[in-house]
């Protein structure tokens, strides 16, 4: 009983017990759903209950009006067991306290999605594209951001056991991973997601297919993530920039949102969008708004990041070393590395609290053991 006990910490028992708790009332909601309603709304059991859209959007609305989004809140709800679970299992893998602030961020960004597939702005995502760009800007940046800042990974790693470790650093390091996170590769998703779901007839059909939709959702999150690991991430993956590649890669992606912005804002054409009685509309008009919002807000955050990681750039300029590539400095950071689940990288490994702290709680046992 007490080995079962060590493998589950009462914090995971207490997560997945949570869990189960709030998957078992989706299934009943969406089979309340299914039950009662017809059968041209069977579709939407899973993704869109409740929360019809009436007036506008701006107001009281905005934070009264929310929909039950059935599948998001199920993998956000898994999502955040598993995460909790990582954060009770690694002081005793590990031999350290996993930050808050990491733990805060994570869910910070849970957050943000659960607001934009199930709040005011998933309500209106199909009347309003001005609503549907404001997710787009929650899904591709802001939940990837502090998502990223939650270090999944490494929590991963300092959950696991030594065996499963390393496979998962073999992974993270792999040739598809090192591939689909490979600067020139991620920048290249996120252009072409941005660009071709806004600028071409697909806009049109997610408007209008609840399913494309939600398939639209999870590329955005998806891909924001691939961006984000390398522009603000320090996980243990292969790639790992320097601010100044930060930066750049920060200011393509800019022009990316720059360019597409002012095409919707210019543009003569309206996205084709759901009509609805309770909502009046001008749809070239919204069309535009949705554009404005893409070149302002996204390059407002774009601008927010950078701001971030010149702070932190230069919270640790005066601390860094001139030289840490030396033999002498590399077998320094060998031996930190072996005896803590953090990076083996010259370049950031002072940087990795968690493994910071391992060794030192290392160094404490031995001084006991002397």
């Amino acid at each position: 009983m007490s080995t079962r006990t060590a493998r589950l910490p009462k914090l995971a028992v207490a997560a997945w017990a949570l869990a189960a708790a709030v998957l078992a009332v989706l299934v009943a909601a969406v089979w309340a759903h299914l039950s009662g309603g017809s059968s041209g709304m069977h579709m939407h059991a899973f993704t869109r209950v409740g929360g019809d859209p009436f007036g506008p959007l701006l107001g009281a609305h905005l934070l009264t009006k929310w929909q039950l989004d059935a599948i998001s809140l199920a993998v956000l709800v898994v999502a955040a067991a598993l995460y909790l679970s990582g954060v009770a299992l690694a002081p005793a893998r590990s031999g350290t306290r996993w930050p808050l602030r990491r733990t805060a961020s994570f869910f910070l960004g849970l957050l943000v999605i659960a607001f934009a597939t199930n709040g005011s702005i998933a309500v209106y995502d199909q009347v309003l594209f001005s609503a549907h760009m404001l997710g787009h800007l929650a899904l591709v940046m802001v939940a990837p951001v502090l998502l990223v800042a939650g270090h999944p990974l490494s929590l991963a790693l300092a959950a696991s056991p030594p065996r499963r470790r390393e496979r998962l650093v073999r992974i993270a390091r792999g040739r598809v991973a090192s591939l689909l996170t490979a600067p020139p590769v991620a920048l290249a998703s996120y252009t072409v997601v941005i660009v071709g779901s806004h600028l071409t007839g697909l806009m049109d059909t997610i408007m209008r297919n609840n399913w494309a939709g939600q398939l639209e959702h999870l590329v955005y999150v998806l891909v924001g993530y691939q961006f984000f690991v390398l522009v603000v991430g320090q996980e243990p993956i292969r790639w790992r920039l320097g601010t100044p590649a930060r930066w750049l890669l920060l200011a393509v992606a800019m022009a990316v949102d720059t360019f597409t912005g002012i095409v919707l804002l210019q543009g003569t054409h309206a996205v084709a969008m759901v009509t609805d009685p309770n909502v009046a509309v001008n749809t070239l008009s919204d069309t535009r708004t949705g554009g404005a919002i893409m070149w302002f807000g996204g390059d407002a955050i774009m601008i927010m990041v950078m701001i971030v990681l010149a702070a932190d750039w230069l919270r640790r300029v005066d601390t860094d070393k001139a030289d840490r590539k030396g033999w002498l400095e590399q077998a320094r950071v060998a031996e930190f590395s072996a005896r803590t689940s953090g990076t083996s990288d010259v370049e950031t490994y002072d940087d990795d609290e968690t493994a910071r702290e391992s060794y030192n709680a290392w160094l404490a046992g031995l001084d006991k053991r002397g």
